[in-house]
C-alpha cells in the first residue's frame, strides 16, 4: 500500500505539474464560458444541477466540459452512473479558476469606475488667473463628487498651457481661446470682461463706465507683451485711435493691485483678477467704446480621446460656470 501511495503520489505531482505547464500554454483555448461550466459541475458535483445553473442542455454541458479537458489534456471529472468527483486535475483548476473569475470580477468592476468616471487620472493646465479665481471652487466640487480620481494642477502662463496639451503632458487646458491651432478642441466656458481697475479715490472712480479715450490721459500699469492680456488691451486702445504707454510694465498681478492701492497708476485688467487677489482700496469699472472681453475655453487635443475623469471634470466646469451665472444675473451683473 505504501508503495501504491508513493506512485500515486508520484502521478498526482507530475499531473499537477502537466496541468500547470499546460495552463500557461493554452491561455488563448480556454474560454470564460468553459470555465463557468466547470466552476458549476465542480461545485454541484452534478452535471444536471449545473446545466440548469449555466442555463445549457446537458449534452451542451458535456460538449464544453470536453472541449475544455481538451484544452488542458487532462480528465478533469471521473463519472459513473451515480456519482461525480474531480480528479486530481480538476481539483488544482478549482482553485486556479476560482481565483480567475475572482480576479477577472475585480477587474471588469475596476473597468466599469473608470469608465464612469469614479476611477482615474487627471492632469489640468490652467492660465493664472484662472488656477486662482474660477477652479478652486471646481476642484473642491470635482473632489467631493469623485474621490477616487487623482487630479493634478499646473498654474502657468496660457502659451505654456497649450504647449503641455500638445506634448501630452496635460489632458485639458483651461485658457483663453486658440482657435487659430486646427488641431485643438476648443469648449467655451465664458466670456472674461477687461475692466478698469483704480483706487477707490481716483477721478475715474466716480464714473460707472469709462471709456478708452477718457483712460488715455492717465498714468497706466500694464502686463508685459508676452502676455495674450497685452495683446488685447494693445489693440483695444488702437480701436480707439490711441497708443498705450504704460509708466509700469509688470509680470504679477499682485504687482499691479499694489502699485494701483499706493496710487501711482491706474490698469486694464480681466474681470477674474477680482478673485485673484485682495483688491482692498481699489475698485473697479466697466469700460465701453469698445468692451473688450476673451473667451475662456477648456481645451484639448481634437486627436486625442478623454479619459471619462477629464469628461467628467468639463462638466464640473460647465456646471459650475452655468451656477455662477445664475448668480449674476440674479445681481443683475457682468
Amino acid at each position: 500500500m505504501e508503495t501504491l501511495v508513493a506512485i500515486l503520489s508520484s502521478n498526482v505531482l507530475y499531473v499537477q505539474s502537466f496541468f500547470r505547464i499546460h495552463l500557461s500554454e493554452m491561455a488563448i483555448n480556454v474560454t470564460l464560458r468553459q470555465l463557468e461550466v466547470f466552476l458549476a459541475v465542480a461545485r454541484t458535483l452534478s452535471f444536471s444541477k449545473a446545466s440548469q445553473l449555466v442555463h445549457l442542455s446537458q449534452p451542451g454541458l458535456s460538449g464544453a466540459v470536453r472541449k475544455l479537458e481538451d484544452a488542458i489534456g487532462a480528465r478533469l471529472f471521473d463519472r459513473d452512473t451515480r456519482n461525480v468527483i474531480l480528479t486530481p486535475a480538476g481539483t488544482e483548476l478549482l482553485a486556479v479558476a476560482d481565483d480567475l473569475l475572482n480576479d477577472f470580477d475585480f477587474a471588469l468592476d475596476r473597468v466599469r469606475d473608470y469608465l464612469g468616471g469614479k476611477r482615474g487620472r487627471i492632469a489640468i493646465a490652467a492660465a493664472p488667473s484662472l488656477a486662482a479665481g474660477f477652479l478652486p471652487e471646481v476642484i473642491a466640487t470635482f473632489q467631493r463628487m469623485y474621490p477616487g480620481i487623482a487630479l493634478q494642477l499646473h498654474d502657468t502662463l496660457s502659451e505654456r498651457c497649450i504647449d503641455m496639451v500638445r506634448n501630452g503632458k496635460v489632458d485639458l487646458a483651461l485658457t483663453p481661446e486658440k482657435r487659430a491651432d486646427p488641431n485643438l478642441s476648443h469648449r467655451d466656458l465664458f466670456r472674461d470682461h477687461f475692466v478698469l481697475f483704480c483706487r477707490s479715490d481716483h477721478p475715474l472712480a466716480k464714473r460707472r463706465t469709462v471709456t478708452w479715450r477718457q483712460l488715455v490721459s492717465f498714468s497706466h500699469i500694464a502686463v508685459r507683451h508676452s502676455s495674450s492680456v497685452r495683446d488685447l488691451v494693445d489693440a483695444a486702445y488702437a480701436r480707439a485711435n490711441a497708443t498705450l504707454r504704460p509708466a509700469f510694465e509688470v509680470e504679477h498681478v499682485g504687482t499691479a493691485i499694489g502699485l494701483i492701492t499706493s496710487g501711482l497708476a491706474v490698469a486694464v485688467l480681466p474681470h477674474l483678477v477680482i478673485k485673484q487677489v485682495n483688491l482692498g482700496p481699489v475698485v473697479y469699472r466697466r469700460i465701453t467704446e469698445p468692451e473688450i472681453h476673451r473667451d475662456i475655453c477648456i481645451i484639448s487635443l481634437k486627436s486625442r480621446s478623454l479619459a471619462p475623469a477629464a469628461e467628467a471634470f468639463i462638466r464640473t466646469c460647465i456646471e459650475h460656470q452655468a451656477t455662477l451665472r445664475a448668480k449674476a444675473c440674479g445681481r443683475g451683473k457682468m
